[in-house]
């Protein structure tokens, strides 16, 4: 299916979306700030994903790709974090490229990026000069760690927030051995969160006022928020808490457990009916009749003595069933799945259609994570990825009124590169 066709299905499927009649130029590259626009995206928001073939956004030059050919139209990650968009191509280190985005931007309600602070005021295009041509704008910048302050100009990825942060300095297993999340965290959940409600409330105030507004999102700060009851109890009590792993300062056992072909199992016992349930699928097993484990003071103070017995028990089962049986018993329970447990094995994720397979027109069917909020009147829909360029002469002839020959000139002098 070429541009020609796709376009006008995508629109089609956008009339009917809560989000439709919104229109988001997009700036931003990496993880958050492209999962936002890509959530707008899939809810019917018309997403410009702005792109330069001189410096393609970073997840387009990173795996797996398609078929293992090493492509920016093949790459898995950015196909995932940019769903439903167009691509228009500009280098806007060319004032011609600019001029593009100027003509472009008063048709534009809001327009996204996650750069340093003030990088795109000196091209340009940043909140002041953009929203003279549209008073009602709303201008959204997500800086890493803020415009203001003395680290105001750093740059980094979710790792640097990981660390800054203090996710860090609790998920490793002890002060010599820290292990974090990736960039999971910030990059996929709680930036693009905050982003997303702040947009909303964004628009809801221009409705009620026909008044715009800039939002600043500093990344470091919402990425906080993760930590946020560690910073409460430091103040209160003076007392930095330590890394524990995968375990819990108050319950035993919580943590993970080593199941037959080493396949890990997530156990949460916290209260002692709880851990009574779990002793009547265990059954025989020795700890069950100790009674210096019958409650949960007990199993804290003999955990060095109660673990391994736990882990023997856990190794002579399949992950999956143990999960089962603790489950209908009322045991927390849950298997450390991998990529193709959840697309192959995952019974619930099946039976809830949460993977959505959308042909791509170089890497063929794409399975993507469908919508995770369900509207029972407005739901989503996910569209394929743009191709990088894909769009832009769709977008400067049919939205712009471009004719022919100056977008010949824009492509001669490299302004759409």
């Amino acid at each position: 299916m070429n541009v020609q066709t796709r376009i006008p299905a995508q629109a089609n499927d956008r009339a009917r979306l809560p989000l439709s009649g919104i229109r988001v130029l997009d700036f931003t590259i990496g993880g958050a700030g492209p999962f936002a626009t890509k959530a707008m995206a899939d809810y019917g928001a018309e997403v410009i994903k702005i792109e330069t073939r001189t410096h393609p956004d970073f997840p387009r030059t990173m795996g797996p790709y398609a078929g293992g050919i090493k492509d920016p139209d093949r790459s898995a990650y950015f196909t995932n974090r940019n769903s439903s968009k167009l691509s228009l191509t500009v280098n806007l280190k060319k004032p011609e490229a600019v001029a593009v985005i100027k003509k472009l931007a008063p048709s534009c309600d809001i327009v996204m990026n996650n750069f340093r602070a003030g990088v795109l005021d000196r091209l340009g295009v940043g909140y002041d000069a953009l929203s003279q041509l549209r008073p009602d704008l709303i201008y959204v910048g997500m800086p890493l760690q803020g415009a203001g302050g003395p680290q105001g100009t750093y740059s980094g990825v979710g790792h640097t927030l990981n660390v800054l942060s203090g996710i860090y300095g609790v998920t490793g297993y002890d002060d010599d051995m820290l292990v974090g999340p990736g960039t999971n965290y910030p990059d996929h959940s709680v930036n693009p969160g905050h982003a997303l409600v702040a947009v909303m409330g964004a628009l809801i105030y221009r409705r009620r006022t026909g008044k715009g507004q800039y939002i600043e999102v500093a990344q470091l700060e919402s990425t906080m928020n993760l930590v946020g009851p560690n910073v409460v109890g430091y103040s209160l009590t003076g007392k930095n808490p330590k890394p524990l792993g995968n375990e819990s300062y108050e319950f035993f056992p919580y943590g993970l457990f080593s199941c037959a072909d080493d396949v890990w199992l997530a156990i949460s016992v916290r209260r002692d009916d709880q851990w009574q349930a779990l002793c009547r699928v265990a059954g025989s097993e020795p700890f069950c009749g100790d009674a210096a484990f019958a409650t949960n003071a007990g199993r804290m103070a003999g955990k060095a003595k109660l673990k391994p017995m736990m882990v023997a028990w856990t190794k002579k089962h399949d992950a999956f069933e143990l999960m089962k049986q603790l489950q209908e018993s009322g045991v927390p329970a849950g298997v450390v799945q991998n990529a193709r447990d959840l697309v192959e094995r995952d019974e619930q994720i099946a039976a809830r259609g949460n993977f959505v397979t959308v042909d791509h027109p170089v890497m063929g069917p794409v399975v993507y994570n469908g919508s995770p909020s369900k509207l029972s009147k407005t739901p989503g829909r996910i569209a394929c990825a743009p191709l990088l360029g894909e769009h832009t002469d769709y977008i400067l002839k049919d939205m712009l009124g471009m004719a022919d020959d100056e977008i010949a000139k824009l492509h001669e002098v490299g302004a759409l590169e």
